[in-house]
């Protein structure tokens, strides 16, 4: 008897609380939401424009067989090399690998430097004609 009067309470309460959340939804306006109007605007002084790309590529042989290929291009200078056989495996083995990842030139050092003083440097200042005493 107590666990029907629970059901029947638990039932009651299921009841009102869907009949309150239906009561409290709205149905649906037929009139369409009110729009502003936007101002115009003319169009924009920015343009965008994409720079020419140059790709050069230097390729590499020695005794007839091609070494690397050096590819500089707008994003950066990467070098391919073709994949070199491990031991005695032979092209499509099992121990061969036709892939050989892509090397890019993060940085490179040595190159051509210029004297001129860049603008954006600062100027170097002469030693203190008076330095400061020792201190104690």
């Amino acid at each position: 008897m107590i666990t029907t009067l629970k059901s029947l309470f638990a039932l009651t309460c299921f009841c009102v609380i869907n009949a309150t959340t239906a009561l409290a939804q709205q149905s649906p306006s037929d009139v369409p939401p009110r729009m502003d109007k936007l101002d115009e605007v003319s169009d924009p002084a920015v343009t965008n424009t994409k720079k020419a790309v140059t790709k050069q590529t230097e390729q590499t042989t020695q005794t007839g067989e091609q070494t690397e290929v050096k590819v500089t291009n707008g994003v950066g200078t990467y070098i391919v090399k073709p994949n070199q056989s491990v031991g005695n495996s032979l092209p499509g083995d099992a121990q061969s690998s036709s892939n050989h990842a892509v090397q890019w030139v993060v940085k490179s050092w040595g190159g051509s430097k210029s004297t001129e003083p860049k603008d954006n440097e600062p100027e170097v200042l002469p030693p203190n004609p008076n330095p400061l005493p020792p201190q104690k």
